[in-house]
């Protein structure tokens, strides 16, 4: 039996094989404690030596069965942490964390920290100096999916001590309606996904205000418009200019005619107004075009807007509850610089929308007005919450917005 019990921990080191060898000992001293007491104690209540026996089996059976559960449970749990260990090792490797030798950075201990959900990650730095770490802060937080807040040598030793908050402990970074949100500063287009009632429309609301609020702290011309099919979700908008609801399609042909001269002229684009286009519900809008022709026109604008408008200052956020490939032509949906995942995302979008780093780090469930943040060129994926706001705020920002409708 230990032979066996050996060649399926073969993977696991030393100290894990001791553990289920120590259980082994004491389970064999608990079976027979109940063979030579409990069962003998319940055999003697029997009353008939037929019923001795079924007694006597039964019992012995149910022990056994007990302990080779629990057994079974510690060879699962040592497993998967070797498991856990094994794709903290692969994650490293992916994001290179090496030195000239080719030795990669390796994870010693984990140790409690000082305050509730902070812990200490012993590393082996495998000569790699801690400025060289810490100017690759991010590959290390997306290998161990944690959040670090310092670095220090772990003198006199050669490791280094990492003082963070893993991933799941963190609390989701608030989407709060600021000037101060490195979020906004190369900000050039965004996919806001998720399911009616996962807040989706809530962060494009959020989402265009930061913006338009942020260009006006900056100095900037801005001008927004929003195509809203459904004529519901933004309706305290619909007096304005530049607000489309049922003939959403005419907000898109507007800013595709902006993003068409801007292209044909060569005067530089440095001095004009930035353009923020919002598409709310884009999938709605394509499947209420019947014609497939002026269908393929809207999705061949949009592609257009997604790759030229980061040249010629204009801006599109596209809202709607599934990414599918054949609302963008021409690979368009790559052209996204932000993706925004609210609320549960089913398996078969995070695949289709992230790469398998950034996939990995999708593991909560998220309730409604929660979200992850994914970032073009940053491999980091971010939790996030919408942040509330009260009711004269909101009409403070609707003032803003509308102002910027024109």
């Amino acid at each position: 039996m230990k032979k066996k019990i050996k060649q399926i921990l073969k993977k696991i080191n030393f100290i894990k094989v001791i553990i289920v060898e120590l259980y082994i000992v004491i389970a064999q001293l608990l079976w027979h404690l109940a063979q030579d007491y409990a069962i003998v104690y319940i055999v003697s209540k029997a009353t008939t030596e037929l019923e001795a026996k079924i007694l006597y089996v039964f019992w012995s059976i149910a022990v056994a069965l007990v302990l080779t559960l629990i057994l079974i449970a510690l060879i699962i749990t040592l497993k998967r942490y070797n498991k856990a260990k094994e794709e903290e090792q692969k994650n490293v490797q992916d994001v290179g964390l090496k030195n000239e030798s080719g030795e990669f950075v390796d994870l010693i201990d984990i140790l409690d920290g000082d305050d509730e959900n902070e812990f200490t990650y012993v590393i082996d730095p495998k000569n790699i100096s801690i400025e060289k770490l810490r100017a690759r802060q991010d590959d290390l937080e997306t290998a161990y999916f944690i959040d670090i807040y310092s670095m220090t040598p772990r003198i006199p030793t050669k490791y280094i001590n990492v003082s963070a908050t893993p991933r799941d402990l963190l609390s989701p970074k608030l989407f709060q309606v600021t000037l101060n949100d490195g979020l906004l500063d190369d900000f050039l287009s965004a996919l806001v996904v998720g399911s009616t009632g996962s807040g989706k429309t809530y962060f494009g609301y959020q989402l265009l205000g930061k913006i338009v609020l942020n260009k006006i702290h900056n100095g900037e011309n801005v001008r927004a418009f929003i195509s809203d099919i459904k004529n519901e979700d933004f309706r305290q908008f619909k007096n304005r200019p530049n607000y489309y609801g049922i003939n959403a399609v005419d907000g898109i042909k507007e800013v595709h005619k902006i993003l068409k001269e801007r292209m044909e002229n060569d005067e530089s684009n440095e001095d004009k107004e930035t353009i923020i286009l919002l598409i709310e519900e884009y999938a709605v809008l394509l499947n209420s075009i019947k014609d497939k022709t002026d269908k393929d026109k809207v999705k061949d604008m949009v592609a257009d807007l997604l790759f030229a408008g980061r040249s010629k200052k204009i801006i599109t956020i596209v809202s709607l509850q599934r990414a599918d490939a054949e609302y963008f032509v021409r690979g368009a949906r790559e052209q996204f610089k932000k993706i925004i995942l609210m609320g549960q995302i089913s398996d078969t979008q995070i695949k289709m929308l992230l790469d398998e780093k950034k996939q990995k780090q999708i593991k909560e469930i998220n309730p409604q007005g929660y979200g992850y943040l994914c970032e073009d060129g940053k491999l980091k994926v971010t939790r996030i919450k919408v942040a509330e706001i009260s009711q004269m705020d909101k009409e403070e920002f609707d003032n803003i917005i509308s102002s910027k409708m024109e």
